[in-house]
């Protein structure tokens, strides 16, 4: 439940407050660190020619893999051109970007402020509230701000009769948002991943090349990269949307025991997203770099209207029931509209009308209806015992016919030992609880994309919560040869005979106090059953189909929670107060579908649903890594993945402190997660650009030198098969014949370009433990005297905070607070550490 401020409780009627907060977002607690020893190219050679392969290794260049940084001469991006012969000369070559990345990056900026007005008298309750939040982002040129306005207004016609209504507007806008998914278009790939430290960042401010205004970018690479100031300034993606929320209702009270309410609230939101590609960007795609222009608009409509009555007595001496019985409507609407130019005519002129080739557009709409009747019961019988029970019969249009139709309860008991048993001085408060709860659902999706496969790039989820359409098998249009708009029929059975997914949980609860309520743990057990849900079972393709939407899979998740809150110290000044949480769970699979033995190839049931699989490295029975004839790891192809690990933590854990010393407080916040298992992305791509900084430290660093000479001078770990056997395999990449097989250590020689191409171009080779622990704020807070400001401020504190301090990991390439379900890390954008200022004053 969301409980909106109403009105004011200062006895002049009325209150203002005013809310500033501003925090700086600098110094990274989680970045790559990279090497600048070694520039772009291949096995020590590079050349410039024109970027695009027309040199020695100048095209789709590795960043790492070329020459040492010895200030040699060789032709570069911006060496110069002899006018006659039209030969580049050779520069000294020197690390001019050292550090390129944490100098491209700027300060952030996040500023908030509020302003609240609030008025009460005997038959209403007024409050306004405005907001204002600023973000500057630390990639240049980035920025987002928020606006938001707030009203409550409530009415009281009469004892009976009350009006409320809450109206909620926001606008969030930006003129550019960075885009960081894997590829081109993503800033991270283009300055860590992929790019050298040959060109400094400071000379790619002035990104166009001179004569080439608006039409050519400069860069050290003119084939799949992009200049990262080039991609802040021009190549620009909008972000408008506009969220407005009303509420309003009316409860007329027929006497003490019984109340009527009437309730409505609508919800809607519009939004438009624009992207400006400019000329010569590149990305996966849109290889001839002419430029595009994209419009994405969406808008959402949703009306949730209902009826509720409720029943409030003591039906007996110490029996007291409680009943609420209502129905509602929800009506919702969705519609979203995608266009793209393809290719631009005139460089810069961003307008469906300058498209070089037939626009291509997309749209898509949905509607819902959802009608409900629903119940809750409480019955008390004095201080013994409460229990209760709710029903929702809900009919969902997404359903097929005659399977819409639901009914889902929950029912529950809870009881307060302490108030009816006689304990031991030392247990101020014990309560226990149990509850069921069921949930059903059909065919419904929170989130939803563009819609449209001719995007490349930033592919924006929406908030959605409507119909996924998913088991409606119907035509659908595109672009496909030549820019023909063509139809494709869906490859997925539908059922007519679909039931809605159901999940269940169980919980049992403790909540336990002691020493005068000093101490509290709340302890919390649960068991949640979830399915058979939804999904898509694959099928034979000679049937038509690829799949076949069905109801099956069934997991089940155990664990439990513990919460600890006291106070070990109170005097009459100083106090000290810590609140400890600690959670564990695991989840298994414990049904597929009749027939069915695999899920997603690997699953079997009884396993955990978190198992992580992927590519990995042939090894002894022994656990040693089988080497090739080459000297570099044998690695398991195809869809032969291996079982690499568990994702999900062993449990999560929290800690939080604060000291409060007469006006002065000082909190600090410690959370992380311990255990489990996920493949480190960033780690995996800058090896094998040769940019990770492990590339020339450990075992690497005495051969590394070596590459560029053309001498293979590195023995990886490991043994090779010394009688000349073939290795065979099972179907699950299980060797079968390791009794025919001889092995010996390996002394084979290789580069190590090819050795770390290899190695960490596998998941197994960039596994990494979860496990992380952050110093996640420290606040210092300060109550100001009232002296300070006369009789004109009823309060007034200020606090200073910092955040993410401090983080602990296997890897600080990383940051793993960003990847809690995920089973692979991403191109992230460095994260910073953040410090600011709060004030707040009560007039």
């Amino acid at each position: 439940m969301i409980t909106t401020k109403r009105g004011s409780s200062d006895k002049r009627g009325f209150s203002v407050e005013v809310n500033s907060s501003t925090q700086l977002q600098s110094g990274f607690y989680a970045i790559t660190e990279v090497q600048d020893e070694y520039g772009p190219g291949d096995h020590g050679s590079y050349a410039f020619g024109d970027g695009k392969g027309g040199g020695l290794n100048d095209g789709d260049y590795d960043g790492g893999w070329g020459p040492k940084f010895n200030g040699q001469l060789i032709p570069q991006y911006d060496s110069p051109v002899d006018p006659i012969t039209g030969k580049r000369s050779g520069t000294p070559w020197i690390a001019r970007g050292k550090d390129n990345l944490k100098r491209f990056l700027e300060t952030g900026i996040l500023s908030t402020n509020n302003i609240a007005v609030s008025a009460t008298g005997d038959k209403y309750n007024l409050r306004f509230s405005t907001s204002h939040i600023y973000q500057k982002g630390i990639i240049p040129n980035t920025q987002l701000n928020m606006t938001n306005f707030n009203i409550t207004a409530d009415y009281k016609f009469s004892n009976k009769l009350k009006f409320e209504s809450n109206l909620q507007y926001n606008r969030q806008y930006t003129p550019n948002i960075p885009d960081v998914n894997y590829g081109p278009n993503s800033i991270i790939y283009n300055i860590v991943y992929w790019a050298g430290a040959d060109w400094n960042m400071d000379d790619m401010k002035n990104y166009w090349q001179k004569g080439k205004e608006g039409v050519q970018q400069i860069y050290a690479e003119y084939q799949r990269y992009n200049n990262p100031y080039f991609m802040s300034y021009e190549w620009l993606r909008s972000h408008y949307k506009t969220d407005v929320i009303g509420q309003a209702s009316l409860r007329y009270t027929f006497n003490e025991n019984l109340n009527l309410l009437a309730r409505t609230q609508v919800t809607t939101w519009d939004m438009v997203r624009t992207e400006k590609f400019p000329y010569s960007a590149g990305t996966y795609g849109r290889d001839e770099r002419r430029g595009d222009y994209r419009e994405d608009r969406r808008s959402l409509f949703e009306n949730n209207t209902e009826l509720l009555l409720t029943f409030d007595k003591d039906i007996l001496p110490g029996f007291n029931t409680k009943i609420n019985a209502g129905a509602s409507q929800r009506v919702f609407q969705y519609k979203s509209m995608f266009a793209s130019t393809n290719y631009l005519n005139v460089p810069g002129l961003y307008n469906f009308s300058n498209s070089s080739n037939p626009v291509q557009v997309g749209n898509f709409g949905s509607d819902m209806n959802v009608l409900s009747a629903y119940y809750s019961a409480d019955f008390s019988f004095k201080k013994f015992l409460t229990v209760f029970a709710t029903g929702r019969l809900d009919k969902l249009s997404t359903l097929p016919a005659g399977k819409n139709s639901f009914f889902y309860p929950s029912f529950g008991a809870v009881s307060v030992i302490s108030d009816y048993v006689d304990l031991p001085e030392t247990i101020s408060f014990l309560k226990f609880r149990g509850s069921y709860a069921n949930v059903k659902d059909g065919l419904t999706s929170s989130t939803i994309d563009n819609r449209v496969g001719t995007y490349s790039g930033e592919n924006y989820n929406s908030p959605y919560d409507g119909p996924s359409y998913q088991n409606n098998t119907v035509y659908s249009t595109g672009f496909f040869y030549n820019n023909q708009t063509g139809a494709t029929y869906g490859n997925e059975l539908s059922n007519p005979n679909l039931n809605p997914s159901e999940t269940s949980q169980t919980e049992f609860g403790m909540d336990l106090r002691l020493l005068k309520n000093r101490i509290a743990i709340d302890v919390a057990y649960f068991i949640s059953n979830d399915g058979p849900s939804i999904f898509s079972l694959p099928i034979s393709s000679t049937s038509g189909y690829t799949s076949a939407l069905v109801n099956g899979i069934k997991t089940q998740k155990k664990g439990y929670e513990i919460s600890v809150t006291g106070t070990p110290i109170q005097i009459a000044d100083f106090s000290w107060d810590v609140l400890a949480n600690y959670s564990t769970f695991q989840q298994t699979l414990t049904e597929i579908y009749p027939g069915i033995t695999n899920l997603n190839t690997f699953l079997k049931v009884g396993d955990r649903t978190d198992r992580i699989y992927g590519s990995a490295f042939v090894r002894t029975p022994a656990g040693e890594i089988i080497n090739t004839k080459a000297g570099i790891p044998e690695r398991l192809a195809g869809t032969q993945s291996q079982y690499l690990g568990n994702a999900n933590p062993d449990f999560v854990f929290g800690l939080n402190n604060k000291f409060t010393y007469k006006n002065v407080s000082l909190s600090f916040l410690f959370d992380g997660r311990i255990g489990g298992k996920i493949i480190n992305y960033t780690q995996q791509q800058t090896y094998r650009g040769g940019r990770h900084i492990g590339t020339t430290q450990g075992i690497f660093a005495e051969a590394r030198p070596q590459d560029a000479l053309g001498v293979k001078a590195f023995v990886g770990q490991g043994v090779v098969v010394s009688n000349g056997a073939a290795i065979k395999y099972d179907v699950n990449g299980k060797v079968t014949n390791f009794s025919e097989l001889q092995f010996a250590p390996n002394t084979v020689k290789t580069f190590v370009q090819d050795y770390v191409g290899r190695y960490y171009n596998t998941n197994e080779g960039n596994l990494m433990s979860r496990s992380f622990g952050m110093l996640k704020e420290v606040v210092v807070g300060v109550k100001l005297p009232s002296t300070w400001f006369g009789k004109s401020v009823s309060g007034a504190n200020i606090s200073f905070v910092g955040r993410n301090l401090l983080y602990f990991a296997e890897a600080k390439d990383t940051d793993l607070s960003q990847y809690l379900t995920d089973g692979a890390t991403g191109t992230q954008t460095p994260s910073v550490r953040s410090y600011g200022v709060n004030l707040n004053l009560v007039f």
